[in-house]
C-alpha cells in the first residue's frame, strides 16, 4: 500500500505539472488574443477618426457653398418669378416641385458630408473618406449646373413672354387696335 501511496504521489505531481503547463499555455494564449484584440480595437477606433488632411481638403467647403448657391438661385429665382407674374401657376408649381426635389436631394449629399468630416460617425480610411467627399462633390456640382440652367430657361421663358406682351402693347398701339 505504502508503494501505492508513493505511486500515486508521484501521479499527482505530473497531474499538477501539467495543469501548471496548461494553464500558463491557456494564460499566454489569452493574453495573445488580448493583443491582437487591443490592436484591433485600436485600428477600429482610428478609422472612426477624421485626420486633419480630410478636415482641410477643399472640396468640403466647395460641397457647402454650391449647394448654398443653388439654393439661393431658386430662391432669387422663385422671387423675381412671382414679382413678374410671368409663368402659369402650374409653371410655378413645377418650378417649386423642380426645385424642392433638387434641394431634397442635395440636402441629402449635405447630411453624408457631414458624416464623412465628423468624428465618430462612420469607420473609413483617409482614402475612403476623400473618395466619398470625391463622388459628393460631383453630385453636388451636377445639382447645381442644373439649378442654373434650369432657373435660366424660366427667366429665358418669362422674358419672352414679356417682351411678346410689350410688342403686343405696341402693335395694338401703332395700328390703333383696342
Amino acid at each position: 500500500m505504502a508503494e501505492q501511496i508513493a505511486a500515486y504521489q508521484v501521479y499527482l505531481g505530473a497531474i499538477r505539472k501539467g495543469y501548471n503547463i496548461a494553464e500558463k499555455g491557456l494564460n499566454t494564449a489569452n493574453d495573445l488574443k488580448n493583443g491582437t484584440f487591443s490592436l484591433h480595437d485600436a485600428y477600429l477606433t482610428s478609422l472612426e477618426q477624421v485626420s486633419p488632411a480630410v478636415k482641410r481638403d477643399p472640396k468640403g467647403r466647395a460641397i457647402d457653398s454650391l449647394y448654398r448657391q443653388a439654393c439661393s438661385l431658386f430662391a432669387n429665382e422663385k422671387q423675381w418669378q412671382e414679382k413678374s407674374q410671368m409663368l402659369t401657376a402650374s409653371e410655378r408649381r413645377y418650378f417649386d416641385k423642380v426645385s424642392g426635389s433638387l434641394l431634397d436631394k442635395a440636402k441629402l449629399d449635405i447630411d453624408e458630408l457631414v458624416q464623412v468630416l465628423t468624428p465618430g460617425k462612420l469607420q473609413l480610411t483617409d482614402a475612403e473618406r476623400l473618395s466619398r467627399l470625391d463622388k459628393i462633390y460631383e453630385r453636388v456640382k451636377d445639382k447645381y449646373a442644373f439649378a442654373g440652367h434650369f432657373t435660366a430657361k424660366c427667366r429665358k421663358l418669362a422674358l419672352q413672354r414679356q417682351a411678346y406682351k410689350k410688342d403686343k402693347a405696341k402693335m395694338k398701339e401703332l395700328y390703333g387696335i383696342q
